[in-house]
């Protein structure tokens, strides 16, 4: 297999719609990996929907996630350090499966996207008006207009430059990922580790529980090939880019 790598233009001339090489280094990639995976929102919505199915075994859940995924993570590994292309999953797929594979792949990834997409913008527009009510400013604006706005500050970031959005993307998630931090640190330092033999013994669960919460615990883990998709934007992608 062949490496791939997006050349830069040959004329003088560069479009806004073409692609900026060489313009990511490596803690831009990582900041859109960690902003995919989405901690803030695995911690505020997916747990409590993990541990809604499988109650007591939603650790086993997510141990079972996190096996399945790291066999996805070899394989990407494998294309990562081998082809650099933007398209991302698509190309994987199609030299792997083929044509038709690669196909149903592409159409698969965008339609997640989209889906994740909507998601975030909907969790914008919740955690929006509850912080609203929380500082008292009770608000009567419908929550589409919550909605529009998230659309519009996403979609103004990601044309305008690519490097705008991977940095701010890092601090962003950066400030999350201490405040979670610091909150597991908070109840440790209070409660201190305590071992809850109902959960080491599994009590209340049951098959079908713990196959829902293990889709959850999935969607809550996706994302960290996201950067893949930057093959035509990073610096030395094939050092930089592959899943460590």
């Amino acid at each position: 297999m062949t490496s791939v790598r997006t050349q830069p233009p040959s004329t003088s001339a560069v479009t806004s719609s073409e692609l900026r090489p060489d313009a990511l280094g490596f803690p831009a990639l990582l900041a859109q990996s960690i902003a995919l995976i989405s901690p803030t929102m695995t911690a505020v919505l997916i747990i409590p929907l993990a541990f809604s199915n499988a109650g007591q075994g939603t650790w086993l859940a997510y141990l079972f996630g996190t096996a399945m995924l790291l066999f996805v993570v070899f394989n990407l590994n494998q294309f990562a350090r081998r082809s650099t292309s933007p398209g991302s999953m698509y190309a994987y797929t199609g030299r792997g499966l083929g044509a038709v594979g690669g196909v149903l792949s592409g159409w698969t990834l965008i339609w997640s996207y989209l889906f994740i997409g909507v998601a975030g913008m909907t969790g914008f527009t919740i955690f929006s008006r509850q912080f609203l009510d929380i500082v008292g400013m009770h608000t009567s604006i419908p929550a589409f207009v919550f909605f529009a706005i998230s659309a519009v500050l996403c979609w103004t970031l990601a044309v305008k430059d690519i490097r705008l959005s991977s940095m701010l993307t890092l601090i962003l998630e950066g400030l999350s990922v201490v405040c979670i931090l610091a909150l597991a640190a908070i109840v440790l330092f209070k409660h201190g580790i305590v071992i809850d033999t109902a959960q080491v013994h599994l009590e209340g669960v049951t098959f079908r529980g713990m196959s829902l919460a293990v889709v959850a615990c999935i969607f809550s883990l996706v994302g960290f090939e996201s950067a893949t998709a930057l093959g035509g934007e990073a610096r030395n992608p094939l050092r930089t880019i592959p899943p460590r």
